[in-house]
């Protein structure tokens, strides 16, 4: 009864040597290209990753220091607006002003010319009513005094001077 524990031999362990020392030699054959073009990108991807965290690294700093003196000049910056804004309002302000002074003269000017042609509107009424009135007494006392015979004497004078006339 044999069946008991196999004793290995050299030959057990030199078959599977070799085997695996082909198998290394074939994958070493024809993936070393590979691997090392692999192993290549990784590391330029690498640098590149580490080149573009360092570019990053150095843009945060730089705005951060901006940042810092940005908030640095923001009292000053501050106080320049609200002197700004100061001056832009008083420069409204004047301007509105002046624009006002100029409304109120072109009303005043306006009310004095428009007074002015009601006060010679209203002298022509006058004098026309005194004219009026005056011819109306003058008819009136023309009237009462004429007597027949100036009316006879009217027509014979008129009469007279459109014959010369002619």
């Amino acid at each position: 009864m044999e069946h008991g524990i196999h004793e290995p031999s050299i030959a057990d362990l030199f078959f599977p040597a070799i085997n695996f020392a082909i198998f290394a030699f074939v994958l070493v054959w024809f993936l070393a290209g590979p691997i090392r073009e692999y192993f290549r990108e990784r590391t330029e991807r690498l640098r590149d990753g580490l080149a573009a965290g360092t570019r990053a690294k150095r843009e945060a700093e730089e705005l951060r220091a901006q940042l810092a003196r940005d908030l640095d000049a923001l009292p000053g910056m501050r106080e320049r607006l609200r002197s700004d804004l100061l001056a832009t309002a008083e420069e409204q302000r004047a301007n509105l002003v002046a624009q006002g002074r100029e409304a109120a003269e072109r009303i005043r000017a306006d009310a004095r010319l428009v007074a002015e042609q009601e006060a010679e509107s209203a002298r022509r009424a006058v004098r026309r009513e005194i004219v009026e009135e005056a011819i109306r007494q003058a008819t009136a006392l023309v009237h009462d005094e004429l007597k027949p015979d100036d009316q006879a004497r009217f027509v014979r004078d008129f009469v007279e001077s459109a014959r010369h006339a002619s």
